[in-house]
């Protein structure tokens, strides 16, 4: 049943369902690169110059992928609140800075989408940064995950133990060249480590140092991590490169969506979630990482999943009324 509503614009509680859940996205270093405008039942996405990082995400691909995985989390809420959608990705030649723009349908009372029951493991879903037990993930769960990414056009490649140990000396050729670079090492420092209350990445949410050799990020490599403590990670940790088949900033947003879609089912299914994107940051090593998945597509994200052996700690969000530039 569709619902008439005499006033067509949204009410102050539904922007606030909306936009919080926009907020709860993942970004790199989670600076939350995103502002909104809404406008009747259109909602705009637009990028947030402020909250780029030009040192360590150059061409602007994770700062894409961070706004459309929000623009996933609008699609989840909207659809919870009984509403269909439509979106336009980059919809606005004279406006480059609109990333995406959500139009707001039909109203249903009644059905849930299979999106809009996803609602309740937006709060639920945290980067974890620790290890991961030796429980399997069944072939059943990695195809749902496979099929969420494809839905918003991006597809997940598992790597095998093998290329897993080639994974790994390219992480770590990565790690190496970012301990070198004093300008990625200064726009890290920004947002990586202390205490935090809106945006960044707080200590505690750093994860344990690994006690061995790990395929594995540290976001505090080259800082303080004395109050740290250490754990033994899994030797062979299950491991997705999500791509695309080609590579320019529609598909960076579409590859955010189809992140964040799978990060939702994984947490339906209790599974925890990092990211290994150093190898991608880098130009020359993102060509080996596309040598582990076939030259006729786009490495755009490294994720490693498993079910966590212990809670992931959260990250602070930036309070949905200041990243609203417009409401009419």
């Amino acid at each position: 049943m569709v619902i008439q509503r005499d006033d067509p614009l949204l009410h102050h509680d539904e922007v606030g369902i909306l936009l919080r859940s926009a907020g709860l996205a993942p970004s790199m270093h989670n600076t939350q690169p995103w502002r909104f405008e809404v406008t009747g039942q259109v909602v705009d996405v637009l990028l947030d110059e402020d909250r780029t990082l030009p040192a360590e995400d150059h061409s602007g691909r994770m700062t894409r992928i961070g706004l459309g995985a929000a623009a996933f989390n609008l699609r989840v809420a909207a659809a919870m609140l009984g509403f269909e959608t439509t979106l336009a990705i980059e919809p606005d030649p004279d406006r480059p800075d609109i990333a995406v723009r959500l139009f707001l349908g039909a109203r249903h009372s009644t059905t849930i989408s299979p999106i809009g029951s996803l609602y309740g493991e937006l709060r639920r879903r945290h980067t974890y940064r620790g290890p991961m037990t030796t429980a399997e993930v069944s072939p059943l769960v990695l195809e749902r995950l496979n099929a969420a990414a494809r839905a918003e056009g991006a597809e997940l490649h598992w790597l095998d133990q093998a290329a897993n140990r080639e994974l790994e000396q390219i992480l770590h050729a990565a790690d190496g060249l970012d301990l070198h670079d004093e300008d990625r090492l200064t726009e890290r420092g920004r947002w990586v480590g202390g205490d935090r209350t809106q945006d960044g990445i707080p200590q505690a949410a750093l994860g344990p140092v690994p006690a061995r050799s790990a395929i594995f990020r540290d976001l505090a490599a080259g800082f303080d991590q004395h109050a740290r403590s250490s754990a033994v990670f899994e030797t062979n940790p299950r491991i997705a490169v999500l791509t695309t088949a080609v590579d320019d900033s529609v598909a960076w947003t579409r590859a955010g969506m189809g992140l964040q879609h799978s990060l939702l089912i994984a947490t339906s299914y209790d599974l925890a979630v990092s990211f290994l994107n150093q190898a991608i940051e880098h130009v020359p090593l993102r060509s080996r990482i596309q040598d582990l998945v076939g030259h006729s597509t786009r490495p755009q994200l490294i994720l490693r999943a498993g079910y966590p052996d212990h809670a992931a700690a959260e990250t602070p969000r930036i309070p949905w009324q200041k990243s609203l530039d417009r409401w009419q």
